[in-house]
């Protein structure tokens, strides 16, 4: 199974049978903003100092389909967050621009394919059976006794926020995946920490765009 960035696996997992988040559930964009910023941070791409926020290193290769919100925090020096999110609301232009990248670097290895609307907007929907085997896949992984990879604990706590897990895969499952999330954030390991890191940067996002 092709290994996928934290908010590439996000966006599959979590669009609807059109490709898009749900209009009603405003947690399922916060939280695709909150891994993407999740990830530029984990990689030195960008800093936070307070509640400011700016460029601190190259954008590697593996991260290019995220450029849309690094390219936004590109400015002569770290400015609020609230100023680099204010396009990335759940309606805002730049929120489609990075679902958008995001999903075309998902077409480029043959996982999603482009669902054009109206007004130019294109939006991607999973292949046949990937959202469903990764899904399957990551709550095993969560509920198995040697745990999840740091970059499934963190990836679990925000599909469990955004309700994706309930939606894809029942109500017992997610309130399985919950119990054994809230285990593993007792613990010290790697994953939990990931796992908080992912919880932070969500309520960081959560501040700004709610």
């Amino acid at each position: 199974m092709t290994e996928l960035g934290i908010t590439q696996e996000y966006l599959l997992l979590t669009v609807n049978d059109r490709g898009r988040f749900s209009p009603l559930n405003a947690q399922q964009p916060i939280c695709f903003v909150a891994a993407a910023l999740g990830e530029l941070t984990e990689a030195g791409c960008v800093a936070f100092l307070g509640e400011k926020v700016g460029l601190a290193g190259p954008l590697p290769e593996g991260l290019r389909c995220l450029k849309p919100l690094y390219d936004f925090t590109d400015r002569p020096r770290p400015v609020p967050l609230a100023m680099v999110l204010r396009d990335f609301s759940p309606d805002g232009p730049k929120l489609a621009e990075l679902a958008e990248t995001v999903g075309e670097s998902l077409e480029a290895q043959g996982l999603a394919a482009p669902q054009r609307a109206l007004a130019g907007r294109v939006f991607y929907l999973p292949a046949a059976g990937q959202a469903q085997r990764r899904m399957e896949r990551l709550l095993f992984h969560l509920s198995a006794e040697s745990g999840p990879a740091p970059k499934e604990a963190a990836l679990a706590v925000l599909l469990c926020q955004s309700g994706a897990v309930a939606q894809k895969a029942g109500a017992a499952a997610a309130a399985k995946a919950e119990a054994a999330l809230a285990a593993l954030l007792l613990t010290g390991s790697d994953a939990a920490r990931a796992a908080h890191a992912a919880q932070d940067m969500a309520d960081r996002v959560n501040a700004v765009l709610r």
